[in-house]
């Protein structure tokens, strides 16, 4: 038989605080499914808020990490390559405004396409950089803007 591979160390954390079935008197208000939107329940079920659960103590600490976040960070930059991995405590919008952010300075251009995130638009009035929009590719058949070519981005 083979071993079962061990699993990764939040989601281990989660697992065992999910297990517990506490009641939940924190952010996200989800309440373990039976407080997330009808819409979205409708669509995927309680059972995936189960698992969205914040910061508690037996999860660890997104901004000082010494458990399973810390573990997890390590194998994340060992899978990436990096000699250091940090976790967004903000989501994507944080992530995309530290990147502009910490690459570009007052005046410099940044080149983007014109579907970004909103956060660019953001971090570009935060840190003084130029936008130069370009415009990605159109899938008709799927009535979404997908990526931008290698000959739009290299026109600019």
């Amino acid at each position: 038989m083979a071993e079962q591979q061990k699993l990764p160390p939040l989601v281990t954390a989660l697992r065992a605080a999910a297990g517990e079935n506490a009641a939940s008197f924190h952010f996200p208000g989800h309440n373990r499914g039976r407080a997330a939107p009808p819409s979205l329940t409708k669509l995927i079920g309680q059972r995936p808020f189960i698992h969205d659960l914040p910061e508690l103590p037996e999860l660890d600490n997104l901004f000082a990490p010494e458990g399973p976040i810390l573990e997890a960070q390590k194998q994340a930059a060992e899978l990436f390559g990096a000699s250091e991995t940090w976790f967004l405590v903000g989501g994507t919008t944080c992530g995309i405004q530290a990147a502009i952010m910490a690459t570009c300075n007052p005046g410099d251009t940044l080149i983007l396409p014109r579907n970004s995130h909103m956060s660019a638009i953001s971090a570009m009035v935060l840190s003084g950089v130029i936008p130069k929009y370009i415009s990605p590719d159109y899938d008709c058949d799927w009535d979404i803007a997908t990526a931008v070519s290698p000959s739009e981005a290299s026109s600019k």
